[in-house]
């Protein structure tokens, strides 16, 4: 059928229905695959899905209603044009969503941080994606067993212009049943966090006591790009499976006893 026997209408809605298709293919991508579980809503999940609707259902269809016209003088080269235009921007969109996806979780010092694939930088990440966690790719940085080792964790970060010493870490692990139980070395501490915000501390101490017993889970904070809470860890699942909205700036207290300065050299414990 030539284009000019097509109408406005007809122009509009068959660019629609394309577009709606590959927006459906990449929003299940970026729901299920690349910010998968709370990643969708705390670590740009949800914004991947507008910059992808944006630039695919909005932009391309959007100027097929504004510039097709039948019978108008130069309709291919148009309607070639706005294809070009819909194509680099769905490149360029697709191309930022997925670089930019989540790369794991990792628990340090009593606290859960999402790390994005770039800021995960050059560590080899295979044993983190097999890990036993699933899409949440959880990982462990065991914290430094010195005052001293604590240092040069945070020189190597400068180094690579980062406070977030476990993005440079090859020490970072999955979180599996081996390192599980170190978690149990931090607690949530109710009193700090009721300075903060008593209604934040009512929903923890419910949530421990009400609904999920301490044996089994741990409620630790969790900070991603674009929101904090409160992630329920469960110790058998090895797996988040719960979010509570409490958006919190603290850090897990450790219950276990501080750094040394130093370990002697015929000291090979160190602190766990």
């Amino acid at each position: 059928m030539l284009l000019s026997a097509i109408s406005r209408k007809q122009a509009f809605l068959t660019h629609l229905s394309v577009s709606g298709a590959v927006f459906f293919v990449l929003s299940y991508l970026i729901v299920f695959h690349w910010y998968p579980d709370y990643y969708f809503f705390l670590d740009g999940g949800n914004r991947a899905i507008v910059t992808i609707f944006l630039v695919d259902v909005v932009l391309g269809p959007g100027m097929t209603l504004l510039v097709f016209k039948p019978g108008k003088k130069n309709l291919k080269f148009d309607v070639t044009m706005i294809l070009l235009v819909q194509l680099s921007a769905l490149i360029w969109g697709i191309n930022s969503v997925y670089t930019g996806r989540s790369a794991t979780t990792v628990f340090y010092l009593g606290k859960f941080t999402c790390v994005s694939h770039p800021d995960v930088g050059a560590y080899h990440m295979d044993a983190i994606e097999t890990g036993p966690s699933g899409k949440q790719n959880l990982s462990f940085l065991q914290r430094p067993d010195t005052v001293d080792e604590y240092l040069d964790f945070s020189k190597k970060a400068f180094a690579n212009g980062s406070s977030a010493i476990y993005y440079y870490s090859e020490k970072i692990v999955p979180l599996d049943q081996q390192v599980v139980k170190r978690l149990d070395k931090y607690r949530i501490d109710l009193e700090v966090l009721r300075e903060e915000n008593s209604l934040y501390a009512d929903i923890v101490h419910a949530a421990v006591n009400d609904q999920y017993g301490e044996n089994r889970y741990q409620l630790v904070p969790l900070s991603c790009r674009y929101g904090n809470a409160v992630a329920v860890y469960d110790k058998e699942q090895l797996k988040i499976v719960d979010i509570l909205d409490v958006p919190i700036t603290l850090t897990s207290t450790a219950i276990d006893e501080p750094l040394p300065l130093s370990i002697e050299p015929d000291n090979t414990t160190g602190t766990p």
